[in-house]
């Protein structure tokens, strides 16, 4: 009698299991199999070299447990039925390396279920902006035009700490804006540094001082300390001596310091650039801009606009030149006209009785856009006016004169 070679038998038996679905694997599948056939003489007489596996077979054929059979070549029917009862029961039967194998299956593919049961759930919920919202749709209208991706701040060099200047020559061509983006500083501190105050100014030939970081000048006045200037800009004492190389905090009246980071006053800015806004209506301020108590919902909220009471029917005129963004109503602004103007300027009037300006159209200083109301969430007839640069609100008081 021919002998078994047994670890051929395992190979192959870890192979036909692997190569198995996990559901024939767990139902038994793989070790039920049919009583062989019996082999013809012919099929001993085939050339060895014709018993070779096709190219297209499995590097190992599928094999199965032995079961023991009778002379007749039938399977013993209650094995097959004790079989049928516990199909795991064979599995103790195989050798040990096998088990490890069917065992490593079963985890890895458990993990894989259990993964993506995580990886399904693992997104958080998306909380999407009403669109209802008639206040937010048009508070979106005066936001800036979107400008290009942030600088990945990790690549910036470190901010100096000592100032540092140097000197260029306006060239043909060169604008405020442009020499400021050269440098990498603001438009303000290239007006401050060079005590310009036209944007005439601004000539080819002229050389100007350029500051190695941002902020403005201060020239030191009567009874001021740096602590004081410290705390009218808002800037650390140790941040200003170290820009000016301080070896104390000593300071003397008409000594010029810089202040790292400041900004100049608005009102400064607008005499620069010649941007001049009027008074839409003349009357009383019953709200400033700022925060205040909200008088529907009893909150402390910040109010992005100021409020000039005058009686209904009031003649309302456009604050500067530009063109009609919007007009229209909703339940917080009531009736609203909105222009934009040049350099990034946006201006706003609202709970307006009557609306005489039309989308699209351009409007002078001064033209007549409507007639002043209490629609809206409004306590009395007044004017809700406000000015927007670059889609941040600013005080219209350090604009209008």
């Amino acid at each position: 009698m021919k002998s078994v070679d047994h670890s051929e038998n395992s190979i192959l038996e870890a192979d036909e299991i692997l190569n198995k679905p996990l559901v024939s694997v767990l139902s038994g599948e793989n070790f039920i199999q049919k009583p062989p056939l019996k082999k013809s003489k012919k099929a001993h007489s085939i050339p060895s070299m014709q018993k070779q596996r096709p190219s297209s077979e499995p590097l190992f054929s599928p094999s199965t447990v032995k079961w023991n059979y009778n002379s007749s070549g039938e399977k013993a029917s209650n094995d097959l039925q004790q079989f049928h009862r516990n199909p795991f029961k064979n599995l103790i039967k195989l050798p040990p390396r096998i088990l490890l194998l069917i065992a490593v299956l079963l985890t890895t593919s458990g993990a894989g279920v259990l993964a993506a049961s995580f990886i399904s759930h693992s997104h958080p919920s998306i909380s999407l902006p009403d669109e209802n919202s008639a206040q937010e749709a048009l508070m979106a209208m005066l936001e800036p035009e979107p400008s290009s991706p942030p600088t990945d701040e990790s690549a910036l060099p470190p901010i100096p700490s000592l100032l540092a200047e140097k000197t260029y020559t306006i060239r043909r061509g060169d604008t405020l804006q442009t020499i400021a983006s050269r440098f990498g500083v603001r438009e303000d501190t290239i007006i401050s540094a060079n005590n310009l105050s036209s944007k005439s100014q601004i000539q080819v030939g002229k050389t100007l001082k350029i500051p190695n970081m941002n902020g403005i000048y201060h020239t030191v006045k009567k009874n001021e300390s740096l602590s004081s200037i410290s705390r009218t800009y808002g800037v650390d004492m140790t941040r200003i001596a170290d820009a000016n190389n301080m070896s104390s905090a000593t300071i003397r009246i008409g000594e010029r310091i810089f202040i790292p980071n400041a900004k100049l006053n608005a009102s400064v800015l607008r005499n620069f650039y010649g941007e001049t806004f009027i008074w839409p209506v003349r009357g009383q301020i019953s709200s400033p801009f700022g925060y205040r108590t909200n008088p529907f919902s009893g909150q402390r909220t910040f109010h992005a606009a100021i409020d000039i009471v005058v009686n209904r029917g009031t003649v309302v005129k456009a604050t500067r030149e530009g063109k009609v963004a919007d007009t229209g109503y909703n339940a917080v602004f009531g009736n609203y006209v909105i222009i934009r103007h040049a350099d990034g300027y946006q201006s706003l009037y609202a709970h307006l009785d009557s609306i005489l300006a039309k989308k699209g159209t351009s409007v002078n200083q001064g033209e007549t856009i409507g007639r002043s109301g209490n629609t809206g969430q409004s306590t009395g007839p007044h004017l809700h006016f406000a000015i927007f640069r670059n889609g941040q609100a600013v005080d219209p008081r350090q604009y209008v004169k």
